[in-house]
């Protein structure tokens, strides 16, 4: 999924192994940018801050389309929003207006050096009434190779397979059923930077793996208030393991993480009127989470139970109701919304003790665009955000990358304030886009250097904390155009800068991108046929934290 996204106007893609990467959205990622699979929560308690691994584990063979909101996403999606939304809508099977149809494909893939081997299979059942779609994926990635003499990425190569399942169901004349499973598994996935120092002899995630399921129930009406009911009933579980053995050790120590999720969504489309839209809901998730590990030594039947890297048993509960209107009036288009989010985060540590963190926040949006005419918009919006701290902040205990984290209760939201303005144009040939943004982030939950039991360092690596403290400004634009060369081809340019400024440290901020874009072009040889060439480009950041540079 990162290789599709890699190309997308306003993302910027991390990227460790094949097939791996984490998204930045206006220089945010991890866990303050949220990611949505059919309008279901993806996020869950014990997302990390910066680069993580999770977009990894959606199979981008089911994906049908991809939808980005940059920059204000809180007062619709809620918590983790400050950044901006990825939501990724799945393949949905077709109805078939009279007989039985069965459709189906085979796809597959292969990359030179052994890098890759990929097969899809593809199944979908269309009936006047019912459709359903089945399809399985197998990848069998190697380690990455890079061109020239620049040599091959030892340790970045594992397994993958994947399943997804959908049934849509019509109920009468105006309801609609869906049901959809969701599940996919990685093998002995390495981290590449702890092995390629040496440290480690040793140090995979194993497993990886995502299951989903979930029931939709779509009603249909004529009444103004109620034009459309959804209610989406899901559950979500995320499992990592984690395997470690030092360079020069007979120790291993496995570590397992497993987040239940269950989502209730309900959703409302109003149309009071022809100029009057509006957008209501209420949403509830919660997150159980079960972590413990062991460590052994090579050869030996004993085993030391030990704490895992979160507190077993931890829990956090998601509560929240919403209202997004939306009026026409002339040349004016109006936007307004707001959202309360009530959390209640709870931790019982045999170490630390037993804690309860009930953050809200309410939140709102307001935009507008004006019609110039019909080749030109304006379009200006402010809104705030929040990200309510998770079971990762607050609890976490052990080894995270460089840094040995130690738990803090004590912790607030993360909080945001975005305006944008920009100026959208179109003409018969051309198009194009250009946005001006400002984030103020407040209350940012950082690292800071710490103590454990009056130690400052633990098995040689440095103590760290999370604490409220940060404040920053984000700015940046993004601009993108259209060109209609020919009755088939088009060309398209997109262009993105972003700086950070960390106001209490007077730095850089951290992991800002570079500028980059893309140019490219694309030629309908024929409807069935179709041809793309893209060129993507990045300059220098020499505008780096002190954290960049101990990276």
């Amino acid at each position: 999924l990162p290789d599709a996204l890699s190309s997308t106007h306003g993302i910027w893609m991390q990227r460790t192994n094949q097939g791996g990467g984490s998204p930045f959205i206006r220089g945010l990622t991890g866990y303050q940018t949220l990611l949505l699979i059919d309008g279901v929560r993806f996020n869950n308690t014990t997302f990390r801050s910066g680069p993580n691994q999770y977009l990894n584990t959606i199979d981008p063979l089911m994906i049908d389309r991809i939808e980005i909101v940059r920059g204000q996403g809180s007062v619709q999606y809620g918590s983790d929003a400050i950044g901006g939304v990825i939501q990724m809508m799945s393949h949905t099977p077709k109805f078939s207006s009279d007989e039985v149809s069965l459709n189906g494909y085979v796809y597959g893939k292969y990359l030179s050096h052994n890098m890759e081997k990929t097969g899809r299979l593809n199944l979908e059942v269309g009936m006047k009434n019912s459709a359903i779609s089945i399809g399985t994926t197998v990848k069998n990635f190697g380690d990455v190779v890079a061109g020239g003499e620049l040599g091959k990425l030892n340790e970045t190569g594992y397994k993958e397979y994947s399943l997804d399942f959908k049934l849509v169901q019509k109920v009468g004349k105006n309801q609609l059923f869906t049901a959809t499973y969701q599940r996919l598994k990685q093998e002995e996935v390495p981290l590449y930077h702890k092995l390629v120092t040496g440290e480690y002899a040793t140090y995979n995630f194993d497993p990886q793996q995502r299951d989903l399921g979930y029931v939709k129930w779509e009603i249909f009406s004529d009444k103004k208030w109620m034009k459309q009911i959804r209610i989406t009933q899901s559950f979500q579980q995320s499992l990592e393991g984690r395997e470690k053995q030092k360079s020069n050790s007979i120790e291993i120590r496995e570590e397992t993480d497993k987040v239940s999720t269950l989502g209730s969504v309900v959703e409302i489309i109003s149309k009071p009127s022809n100029f009057w839209s509006i957008s209501s809901g209420l949403e509830y998730y919660y997150d159980k989470v079960k972590s413990a590990a062991i460590s052994y030594e090579e050869g030996s039947s004993t085993v030391n139970q030990l704490r895992g890297l979160y507190p077993n048993n931890s829990s956090s509960g998601n509560f929240a109701v919403y209202s997004l209107h939306s009026f026409t009036k002339n040349k004016f288009n109006f936007s307004l919304g707001g959202r309360y989010n009530f959390y209640e985060l709870k931790v019982a540590d045999a170490t630390f003790g037993q804690t309860s963190i009930t953050p809200s926040a309410l939140v709102g949006n307001a935009g507008v665009t004006y019609k110039v005419n019909s080749n030109f918009h304006f379009v200006g919006s402010a809104g705030t955000g929040f990200r309510a701290p998770n079971v990762n902040d607050v609890s976490s205990f052990g080894i995270a990358d460089f840094r040995y984290e130690t738990p803090n209760f004590d912790l607030k939201p993360e909080k945001s304030l975005n305006y944008e303005i920009g100026l959208k144009s179109k003409f018969d040939r051309f198009s194009s886009n250009i946005y001006f943004y400002r984030n103020n982030l407040t209350n940012l939950i950082t690292n800071v250097r710490s103590t454990f039991n009056g130690q400052s360092t633990i098995d040689g690596i440095q103590v760290y904390k999370r604490t409220n403290i940060g404040k920053a400004v984000i700015k940046g634009i993004e601009c993108d155009l259209e060109y209609l060369i020919g009755e088939n081809i088009m060309a398209r340019a997109n262009l993105n800068y972003t700086q950070g400024e960390n106001s209490d440290s007077n730095e850089p901020m951290r992991r800002i991108p570079p500028m980059y874009g893309n140019v490219g072009i694309s030629w309908q040889v024929r409807p069935e046929w179709k041809i793309n060439g893209i060129w993507s480009y990045a300059g220098t950041q020499d505008r780096l934290s002190s954290g960049d540079i101990d990276d």
